[in-house]
C-alpha cells in the first residue's frame, strides 16, 4: 500500500516536464550602457515601469513578459528590462546621469503602472507606449505591433 506522500511524489515527477523554465526580468540599472548594447545589436529596449504594489504588473509579467523571455525570437530583437517606481536604487539614465526610478519615470511622463515603453539605442521612443492593461486577449498583439513599429524605425530597409 502506498502512502499519500509516495502518490504525491509520483504525481510531482510526472508534471516536472510541464514546468516552464524560470526566468527573471532584469532591472534596468544603467540605461546609458543598455542603449549602447541596443545600438550595437540593433535591438529595441522594452521597458516595463512597475511598482511592488501593482497587481496588474504581476499579471503582465506572468502572462506576457516572462513568456517573451523564454522565446528565442524575442532575444534577437529586444532587450527587456523593468524599473520599480517605489525603488530607491540609484540608476543611470540615457544621458549617463544618476537618478532614481521614480524621477526617471517622471522625466519620461510615466504616471501609471504598468506602462511599457519602447526605446531605440539613443533613448528615443520608437513606438506608442502601452498604458495599463485593459483587454488581456489583445495585449500580446499590442506588444507585437509596438515591437514591429519600433523595428521598422531602427532597422534599415
Amino acid at each position: 500500500m502506498s502512502s499519500a506522500n509516495e502518490t504525491y511524489d509520483a504525481y510531482e515527477l510526472e508534471d516536472e516536464e510541464d514546468i516552464l523554465p524560470h526566468v527573471v526580468i532584469q532591472y534596468a540599472t544603467d540605461f546609458s550602457s543598455l542603449a549602447k548594447v541596443a545600438r550595437e545589436e540593433n535591438k529595441i529596449i522594452m521597458l516595463e515601469v512597475s511598482a511592488s504594489y501593482c497587481g496588474y504588473c504581476d499579471l503582465l509579467e506572468e502572462e506576457f513578459i516572462k513568456p517573451m523571455l523564454r522565446n528565442d525570437y524575442y532575444s534577437g530583437i529586444v532587450l527587456i528590462r523593468k524599473i520599480d517606481l517605489d525603488s530607491y536604487q540609484t540608476i543611470i539614465d540615457f544621458s549617463g546621469n544618476n537618478t532614481t526610478p521614480d524621477v526617471f519615470a517622471r522625466d519620461i511622463d510615466v504616471v501609471l503602472t504598468p506602462t511599457i515603453l519602447f526605446f531605440d539605442g539613443d533613448g528615443n521612443e520608437v513606438s506608442q507606449r502601452i498604458l495599463g492593461i485593459n483587454t488581456l486577449d489583445l495585449y500580446g498583439g499590442y506588444i507585437e505591433d509596438a515591437l514591429n513599429n519600433g523595428l521598422k524605425k531602427i532597422k534599415p530597409q
